[in-house]
């Protein structure tokens, strides 16, 4: 081989090969400058004295004195140019040999592509990663390789020196090749005889991959998980806290020693555990049957299962981080009922959840009500005025709700004001955003027409949007779901916010409430904000009027106290009727017209059973839609459930060009789950959703698949546990 160096021009190569050059103008110079001299003496001596040219001896001492230095001259840049033909064939050699040790020698595997992806050359180290036995192939990358050639292309003129390589993980395309090996691609275009070509350079990553992964798969996992209901069980079989605790923990223990990790019990019935990413993914992999474990054991001869609840972060970040993203996480999985895993795998990211097919046995203490009540009236203390909604196109218990936090609001400011001795126009006004047009509002005004502070408390969004300062406070009620709220903007006015429902926890707010009292176990909103102002200091400042609006909000929300209902609610609905409340007037609240009737028969004559325990219905009269159909599919959702052998039910309508689906459960499966793939969300046993830009059909089928899927991957694996 024969001077196989080659040259770069403005990065690409030329082809061009070097040779020896010497160049000659300098010599060619200093020759004639010294021919003009003796050119320039002989004319000026001749027309001087004549007589010293015409001897003769003159000219040809010129002569002579030209060759001697024209010889002189040459013999220099002679010497100069056998120097400089010794240095470049050493040179030569030196580059031959370099590149017969790159390509044959140095394990740097190697080839050079054309434009069109057909491989020209490959060196001796890519022939022994591939098999091959010749270095001229013709082959096609694709042959080899699973990187397209134009992406080969694309990262030639993208590739970056190793000098500017930020760090040696691959940010080019990567393959496997025939080793088993893992390739960085990194290609330089080269121009060779007017053709474009890649040279490519295969850099083995396997090891740095594989350390990154194994990083990956080693990165510690944070986990927060508190148990249920123990201590509700507890009370009411005849079992021992202790030794029921210890058991759980056994559990626990061996469940984290399984993975590898740790726990520690840092508060009664709550833990801190740590294990790493891979783990993670197993638990992911069995959906979590942990769960499942803590739920077979029972207590002596009850039926209702224990439960745990568990917060868990694989965020990148501190340790710091990844333990509020896990306690975050935690709040989250019990604000949406318990007995679930809520798992964050990125910081602001959304939660993923597992479990959560089983109810919660209801809490039989007060604390939590009681505590929210103090943060809520601490606030209210500090505001300058008070802002209230709940969701839109409100029910009864929304109704309820916002009217008993009014209450609770204008007590608190009234007493506040009496401390100071501040007359009635100092006190901070109050107001209900809410849609006024509705028939449900009408009922309820109906009840509050003779009581002056309602007078003018109820305005609309607009007029709620103009009523926020810097200082107002917000209650949300009856709903967590920004989606559904009366005024969706209100929040990102007000940084004071407080929100209570009853609801599931579909997603995390996008806001930051100062009090966020969720509880799935309670029966409605109008339960909590009646148990709150019952836990206050301000109990007897209900009104009549007030505790029956509360009353029916619990009444329509637990089917008349049939489904829902625990002792705190029976409790509750005491306190309501020592204020005045009364069940014969709630009563009048959900009496319907003739309409309403020929309505609710259309639903019950498209009822069909979909599959084992689950009832389907839709209204399909071809009549123009009106708001009160969105009533009649909850009530038709609520009729179907008095069937035999059914467990859940699902009515649709379609408004507009959105179906709306009601969905009820007994109780065995929850139907919340199941309308959130749509969507939706809600409570364990009542849930809803609203698919938009479709028809009762595809509605249809959207809801059967996510019922195939809850079968599938939630409640029938929930059971094989």
């Amino acid at each position: 081989m024969k001077n196989h160096s080659e040259h770069h021009k403005n990065g690409h190569y030329t082809g061009k090969k070097s040779s020896l050059y010497i160049d000659l103008r300098v010599p060619f110079a200093i020759s004639s400058v010294t021919a003009l001299i003796l050119l320039i003496a002989y004319t000026v001596i001749n027309r001087i004295k004549p007589a010293l040219t015409e001897n003769g001896w003159f000219g040809i001492g010129a002569i002579s004195l030209f060759v001697l230095t024209a010889v002189i001259v040459f013999l220099v840049y002679l010497v100069r140019y056998l120097r400089l033909r010794e240095a470049m064939t050493e040179a030569d050699r030196v580059d031959t040999d370099m590149y017969d040790m790159f390509r044959y020698v140095i394990d740097v595997p190697y080839a050079i592509i054309g434009r069109d992806g057909v491989v020209k050359v490959i060196n001796s180290a890519l022939q022994d990663v591939l098999g091959y036995h010749s270095p001229v192939c013709n082959i096609r990358l694709s042959d080899f390789c699973a990187v397209p050639a134009d992406i080969i292309a694309v990262s030639a003129h993208g590739a970056k020196s190793s000098a500017e390589e930020s760090d040696l993980l691959p940010d080019g395309p990567v393959t496997r090749l025939g080793n088993g090996k893992r390739y960085e691609l990194q290609s330089y275009p080269m121009r060779i005889d007017g053709e474009e070509y890649f040279f490519t350079v295969f850099r083995d990553v396997s090891g740095l991959l594989e350390l990154k992964e194994q990083s990956e798969r080693d990165n510690p996992v944070v986990a927060y998980i508190a148990i249920d209901n123990l201590q509700e069980l507890t009370q009411f079989v005849r079992a021992n806290y202790r030794e029921t605790s210890i058991r759980i923990d056994r559990i626990l223990m061996e469940w984290v020693e399984s993975l590898d990790g740790m726990i520690r019990e840092y508060d009664r019935d709550k833990y801190l555990a740590v294990f790493t990413q891979e783990k993670l993914e197993a638990c992911i992999a069995d959906r979590f049957s942990i769960l499942g474990t803590v739920m077979d054991a029972k207590i002596g001869d009850n039926s209702f299962p224990l439960t745990i609840s568990m917060g868990i972060a694989s965020v990148q970040g501190t340790l710091q981080e990844k333990e509020r993203a896990a306690y975050s996480a935690l709040e989250v999985a019990i604000s949406r009922g318990g007995n679930q895993v809520a798992l964050r795998r990125d910081v602001g990211g959304s939660l993923e959840y597992f479990g959560g097919t089983h109810k919660i046995l209801e809490s039989n203490s007060s604390i939590n009500s009681r505590v929210s009540a103090s943060v809520l009236e601490t606030k209210l203390r500090a505001c300058g005025n008070v802002l209230i909604m709940g969701h839109a196109n409100p029910d009864f218990d929304s109704i309820g709700a916002c009217v008993g936090a009014a209450r609770f609001a204008m007590s608190v400011l009234a007493a506040k004001a009496a401390e100071q001795s501040l007359g009635p126009e100092a006190i901070p006004a109050v107001h209900v955003v809410m849609d006024r047009k509705c028939d449900n509002f009408r009922t309820c005004f109906e009840h509050l027409a003779d009581m002056d502070e309602y007078a003018e408390m109820f305005i609309d969004r607009e007029a709620g949007m103009n009523a926020v300062t810097s200082d107002t406070l917000l209650i949300v009620v009856d709903a967590n779901n920004r989606f559904i709220f009366e005024a969706p903007d209100l929040p990102n006015s007000v940084s004071d916010i407080a929100l209570i429902d009853h609801h599931r926890l579909v997603k995390e707010p996008d806001f930051s409430p100062f009090l966020n009292y969720i509880e799935p176990t309670k029966s409605s909103a109008s339960e909590i904000i009646a148990e709150m102002m019952q836990q206050s200091k301000y109990a007897d400042c209900l009104q009549k009027g007030e505790a029956n609006l509360l009353l029916s909000g619990m009444m329509l929300d637990t089917h008349n106290f049939t489904r829902n209902a625990g002792a705190q609610t029976f409790e509750i609905a005491h306190y309501l009727y020592s204020r005045g409340a009364h069940t014969s007037v709630v009563r009048e609240f959900f009496n319907q017209d003739l309409e309403d009737m020929r309505i609710a028969s259309a639903f019950d004559s498209g009822a069909r059973i979909y599959r084992e325990g689950v009832a389907i219905t839709r209204l399909d009269t071809g009549k123009a839609p009106s708001p009160e159909d969105r009533v009649a599919a909850a009530k038709a959702a609520d009729n179907l459930l008095s069937l035999k052998g059914i467990e859940a039910s699902f009515a649709m309508v379609l408004m507009g060009d959105t179906v709306v689906i009601s969905g009820r459960s007994k109780g065995e499966i929850n139907v919340q789950l199941i309308l959130e793939k749509l969507q939706g969300g809600g409570h364990f046993d009542v849930a809803g959703a609203q698919v938009k830009n479709a028809t009762l059909d595809s509605a249809y089928e959207l809801l059967t698949a996510a019922i195939d899927e809850y079968y599938e991957y939630d409640y029938k694996s929930e059971d094989d546990k």
